[in-house]
């Protein structure tokens, strides 16, 4: 990469993303994209967007250490900052926290469930003497468990 960023418009920067301009947009009011007054340091924002490091190197192939680098880096670390909390917002994203607290909760209520089949079904199936009839009394309690469980998973969230 040069040393010059690529600055493109917000509408030349969403054909670049095959994104919608609103979209783009709203990126931008965020402070996600990284920007150079009010074009879009497509690069950077791109590194942002895709979180990968963004790395300019000085026209001999080094890396370029200067001050130039380090406020295009600080201006990244932000806008990937901004990112995160644009798409928590959104509902894009949660604390890995609550998921592992909700999944535990989703687990226990499985597992209660589940335990609780053959209690319910034992004094029916020792009654069958055919394996159809076992397997079609098994089917009929493990449908609507199964369905039930769905349910608290999609209200869950």
């Amino acid at each position: 990469m040069s040393e010059n960023p690529i600055l493109m418009t917000q509408a030349q920067y969403a054909r670049h993303r095959n994104k919608s301009p609103q979209y783009i947009g709203k990126l931008a009011k965020a402070g996600v994209l990284v920007m150079r007054g009010r074009m879009v340091d497509a690069v950077a924002s791109d590194a942002v967007l895709d979180d990968k490091p963004v790395e300019r190197t000085a026209p001999d192939g080094q890396p370029a250490s200067n001050y130039a680098q380090a406020k295009l880096a600080d201006m990244v670390f932000r806008a990937k900052l901004r990112r995160l909390e644009f798409e928590t917002r959104q509902g894009k994203l949660i604390e890995a926290a609550l998921v592992k607290e909700r999944w535990a909760a989703i687990l226990v209520v499985l597992k209660e469930r589940v335990l609780a089949v053959p209690d319910k079904l034992a004094p029916e199936v020792a009654a069958l003497g055919d394996e159809r009839q076992v397997r079609d009394a098994l089917k009929r309690e493990m449908h609507p468990l199964l369905k039930a469980i769905y349910s608290d998973i999609q209200y869950a969230r």
